[in-house]
């Protein structure tokens, strides 16, 4: 893999809430495998200075998105809570997204409190190079949504290079191969697939300082 260079480092978390876990009202499939892999990539991110993004669905409790799946992560439910075994400082910064009468894939639809877009988290400032380290659930919805979103906002003298954790990200699967089709489609468009390991070890980028 090609050494990549940056100057700043985020990290999305996307959506690792109750209603996604085993047990919840619209479960994945092993969603909760992904929430030690976050948390030990979160912890690297911090430790180089980086910025940890959580996103989060937080639904009306009536809402045509509802048409098409199961009522989930409504705003003020446990359900729509992040995992509680998912490591969240106060330092970290959470994007609320699917508030209003859509879908809401997309993390690039939501705004923290303060009223902060991920695009302009993300957005590099004059050449900076920005890596942004992308997991959660689930991989044929929201990630791919974000990250195909977060591709998007390349513009100007800097760069955005966005890699997918593959063993921190699960399907849905409503058909067996929608998760794959996904990471084709992420890839296609211009995220690098890596793994855990490569991060953790250094092996996917060098922190150009």
């Amino acid at each position: 893999m090609e050494t990549l260079i940056a100057d700043r480092i985020v990290t999305v978390n996307v959506d690792v809430q109750n209603d996604f876990l085993p047990g919840g009202s619209l479960a994945v499939t092993d969603g909760d495998k992904v929430i030690d892999v976050l948390n030990d990539v979160n912890n690297y991110t911090r430790s180089l200075g980086g910025t940890v993004v959580f996103t989060g669905d937080q639904h009306p409790d009536e809402t045509p998105h509802f048409d098409i799946w199961p009522k989930h992560c409504v705003a003020g439910t446990e359900g729509a809570a992040l995992a509680d075994t998912l490591e969240v400082l106060p330092t970290d910064m959470i994007i609320d997204k699917g508030m209003e009468q859509t879908n809401g894939y997309s993390a690039a639809e939501g705004a923290t409190k303060d009223g902060q877009t991920l695009e302009a988290i993300v957005q590099p400032v004059g050449r900076e190079r920005v890596i942004v380290l992308m997991g959660g659930l689930a991989t044929d919805y929201c990630v791919e949504a974000s990250a195909l979103d977060t591709l998007r906002f390349n513009a100007g003298e800097g760069a955005i290079t966005v890699l997918i954790i593959r063993d921190a990200i699960r399907a849905v699967n409503i058909h067996p191969d929608d998760g794959d089709k996904a990471i084709d489609r992420m890839q296609a468009a211009g995220a690098i697939i890596i793994d855990s390991v490569d991060v953790l070890t250094g092996r996917a980028f060098e922190l150009a300082v």
